[in-house]
């Protein structure tokens, strides 16, 4: 047997001002693929899961970009060519593995992943299955649906089960392969958009559904289950929750389950509400602690959710409340170079972030000492993409006070220590440690902390949807509309 491995990989926030361009995507061609065999990783999770059964897995291409704005038509064109071309040079398969995140946008494709298989499809054919992983955060669509065979999407957030999701899904597309099931799915969509906030799937509401989705899926209700919290920051007519049952064949028992799910969403949607404490009133809190580390989370500046990476307002506060063994990750490379040019052990003065657009905060003028400049390369410990490779480009690490500010070339993703321990700096032995986060977070640092707060920080990742001019998206939907009505 034989699958083809492939995918392209971007969770856009259709609001922010950073465009996504082609140089943003990190690529891997055909054996590069194998990089990520081994690791937490949709691709490792395929490749893994074809060694396990004896499947010979072909890897193709993949592509994957950083959250931001939207990726424009040309560069998504020129993703999709390499992709299909790439999978039409691998056939003949059995069957067709790709990677996608879910809400991925491009200019001119609203449904960035419908594109996609439709353009596999066109080189493929309709005869080969083909099996899609997703993103938790997936905003999953009829078109999607209708043009995969099988579709699998991580049951955590944070995401630490992303290889196990994958490997389910080769082992769904192995038995349509053999002919064991007939995969019959049922998309429901209840007009629920949530903040990624109240989305962690370890409490409620969606613990209990999540549960409930197990279940269907250990007594043989279903053969998977998708529950897909949506990526609320995507203005798209699907942006928002998806209830997803595949059966072996019984479409209307696939329509039960998936519409019991989303019913008990909606008799909790209550629960997707989300507000926090202030800047002044988080940072105040922390540094009285008598405990530690304390996790601020800067909810505004969501790297994950597609921000910029260089919010200011908790850098400030933090220096004109004189925290101590405080350590907030930046992302600003002309103040990398700076302090690369002032060298380590010299005193470097500084206008620290704010930059990339005029939400999330002015520039922080700043006097420090130059502790560490590194490569920025460093490997996730995980439990979310472990063993998966991460680069920040050139880094460094200001002393400011009793602040150390990491200030990266590129943005990253806080939720693994190792990040922290790539620039010299031990998290366990801080007081304050600020996230530029949302949920993510919690895979690394929920273990060691003290304690965690979500801090109400103005931005992209606000969790007030009002503060967003949003056009396409169905309305009323809750909680951008009260009065959404459903079932």
């Amino acid at each position: 047997m034989r699958f083809i491995i492939g995918g392209i990989m971007h969770e856009t926030h259709t609001f922010s001002r950073e465009i996504t361009s082609i140089d943003k995507f990190d690529i891997s061609r055909g054996e590069e693929l194998l990089r990520f065999a081994g690791s937490n990783h949709s691709v490792g999770g395929a490749l893994d899961g074809c060694a396990r059964r004896g499947i010979e897995a072909v890897p193709a291409f993949f592509a994957i970009a950083t959250p931001a704005g939207l990726v424009p038509a040309e560069a998504f064109e020129t993703l999709l060519d390499e992709l299909a071309e790439r999978v039409a040079s691998s056939l003949p398969a059995d069957g067709i593995v790709l990677t996608l995140h879910g809400a991925m946008v491009a200019k001119g494709s609203p449904d960035a992943e419908a594109a996609i298989l439709e353009r596999v499809r066109d080189v493929a054919g309709e005869t080969i299955p083909i099996a899609v992983t997703l993103d938790f955060h997936a905003n999953i669509g009829q078109r999607m649906v209708d043009l995969s065979t099988i579709i699998t999407t991580y049951d955590t957030y944070p995401h630490v089960d992303i290889a196990e999701r994958a490997d389910e899904a080769v082992g769904l597309l192995q038995q349509v392969v053999l002919g064991e099931i007939e995969p019959a799915t049922v998309l429901i969509k209840p007009p629920l958009i949530p903040v990624p906030q109240v989305q962690q799937t370890a409490i409620e509401p969606f613990r209990t559904i999540l549960e409930r989705a197990h279940d269907m899926e250990t007594r043989g209700e279903a053969l998977t289950v998708t529950v897909a919290g949506g990526f609320a920051y995507a203005d798209v007519p699907d942006a928002g929750v998806s209830f997803l049952v595949t059966t072996n064949g019984d479409r209307a028992a696939a329509a039960t389950l998936a519409n019991e799910l989303a019913g008990m969403l909606w008799e909790r949607q209550e629960m997707l509400l989300a507000s926090n404490p202030s800047v002044p009133d988080a940072v105040a809190d922390a540094i009285a602690a008598e405990e530690w580390p304390v996790i601020l989370v800067d909810v505004g500046d969501n790297v994950g959710g597609g921000t910029p990476g260089d919010a200011t307002e908790i850098l400030a506060e933090l220096l004109r409340q004189n925290a101590v063994d405080a350590t907030i990750v930046i992302a600003d490379p002309e103040s990398v170079q700076q302090a690369i040019a002032a060298g380590v052990r010299n005193e470097v003065s500084l206008r620290v972030g704010g930059k990339v657009d005029d939400l999330h905060g002015d520039p922080v003028e700043l006097t420090g000492r130059v502790v560490t400049i590194t490569d920025g390369q460093w490997v996730h410990e995980g439990p979310e993409n472990a063993g998966v490779p991460a680069d920040m480009g050139p880094a460094a690490v200001v002393r400011a006070g009793g602040v150390n500010v990491i200030l990266t070339s590129v943005k990253s993703m806080p939720g693994d220590l190792n990040q922290l321990r790539s620039v010299g700096i031990e998290p366990s032995s801080q007081r304050i440690i600020v996230v530029k986060a949302s949920v993510r977070w919690r895979g690394g640092f929920e273990p060691i902390m003290a304690r965690g707060i979500l801090v109400d920080t103005s931005g992209l990742g606000s969790v007030d949807l009002s503060r967003f001019a949003y056009e396409s998206v169905r309305r009323p939907i809750f909680p951008l509309d009260e009065r959404a009505e459903w079932g």
